[in-house]
């Protein structure tokens, strides 16, 4: 099994503690829909994304999804496991074929024992994860929902745009579905607004993927709501 981002994530270790390291991450695959972990599981793993996509979802008590966003090679995830008796604040489930590598919290309490800098290190990432998750819930609180929308797809653009010919490609299935989950609204209302953006030539359908082919224009759009 490849290991790109974990030898990454690793490179924040003390040299002399990488390869002892390395062998307490454990690889696991996950296919297609299958749950990594359930909202409050008991927090016993760490995560590192090294292929697919992953979901981070919670269903409210009325049974409505709310997707906190998606998860991708390199992320880390499961940060319930940071903390001593935690638990996991939403579920992760694969939403293709997905590999990842696991480490306990006992393991990962004593590499951050043996090493203070990657204890700081594993918190930066915690904290830049918290800061984009309230940018997130600012640009979507009290909006309207044609401005929730639109502020979604130029953060999914930001992070995993890819230009082509046509415009920025989101690098990633994202349907209706997905999209009322991340904003909180019904797949029928976001439907209408899609149309009305791929109407004006915003966006556009390229098969499973969506391309933002006016980013400006979409930028517009959204201060203007």
């Amino acid at each position: 099994m490849e290991d790109q981002y974990l030898r990454e994530l690793l490179n924040h270790l003390e040299e002399g503690l990488r390869e002892e390291a390395r062998e307490l991450f454990k690889p696991e695959r996950f296919d297609r829909e299958q749950y990594i972990f359930i909202d409050q599981d008991e927090a016993s793993h760490l995560y590192v994304m090294e292929e697919g996509i992953v979901e981070a979802n919670i269903v409210h008590g009325d049974g409505k999804l709310y997707i906190f966003g998606f998860l991708y090679p390199g992320d880390l995830f499961g940060e319930g496991a940071l903390y001593e008796e935690g638990v996991y604040s939403y579920s992760a489930v694969a939403r293709e074929d997905s590999r990842v590598w696991r480490i306990s919290w006992d393991d990962l309490q004593w590499l951050a024992s043996r090493d203070p800098y990657f204890a700081l290190y594993l918190t930066r990432r915690l904290v830049m994860k918290l800061d984009q998750a309230y940018y997130k819930e600012r640009c979507i609180a009290g909006e309207k929902v044609e401005k929730r929308i639109a502020c979604v797809l130029l953060k999914m653009v930001d992070e995993v745009g890819i230009s082509d010919k046509c415009g920025l490609v989101i690098n990633t299935p994202l349907t209706n579905r997905d999209i009322a989950g991340l904003v909180g609204s019904t797949e029928e209302t976001v439907s209408r607004v899609m149309s009305r953006l791929k109407k004006s030539e915003v966006i556009a359908s390229e098969g499973k993927f969506l391309t933002v082919r006016d980013r400006e224009a979409l930028l517009r759009y959204f201060d203007g709501l």
